[in-house]
């Protein structure tokens, strides 16, 4: 009983000591900012995409046996990958998509680095 005694005698104490002390007001912060120079990017130009070649074999009912045979004398392992028409034109469509968005990157990267490496105006203007 008695250490719960001297525990609700000492916690007022305590919590109000900081305060018997002299409370100091405290200082204002100062705040500085300073400008500093944008870090160049250093981004080395990415070379044109460039396709590798394609030989497209187009295989009709008619046609067939003649270049399965051809294939075959080549040496060429035979596989069939098969596109409907419309199947070709999404695959058409979605190259274009593809180009498109590599067009905006491309874009984006150009306008980063104008905005962290902006060109400097000349200092002797053309007369």
């Amino acid at each position: 009983m008695s250490a719960r005694l001297s525990l609700i005698l000492l916690t007022p104490l305590l919590i109000s000591g900081c305060f018997s002390f002299g409370f100091k007001k405290p200082e204002p912060i100062e705040i500085k900012t300073k400008a500093e120079e944008r870090v160049k990017l250093n981004l080395a130009e990415p070379a044109p995409l460039t396709g590798r070649e394609l030989k497209w074999v187009i295989i009709t009912k008619e046609n067939s046996d003649k270049v399965f045979k051809e294939l075959e004398e080549k040496g060429v392992d035979i596989v069939l990958f098969g596109l409907t028409d419309q199947g070709y034109e999404q695959l058409a469509l979605t190259m274009a998509e593809l180009r498109n968005y590599i067009a905006t990157q491309r874009s984006i990267i150009l306008k980063y680095k104008d905005y962290y490496e902006p060109k400097k105006p000349e200092t002797n203007p053309p007369k």
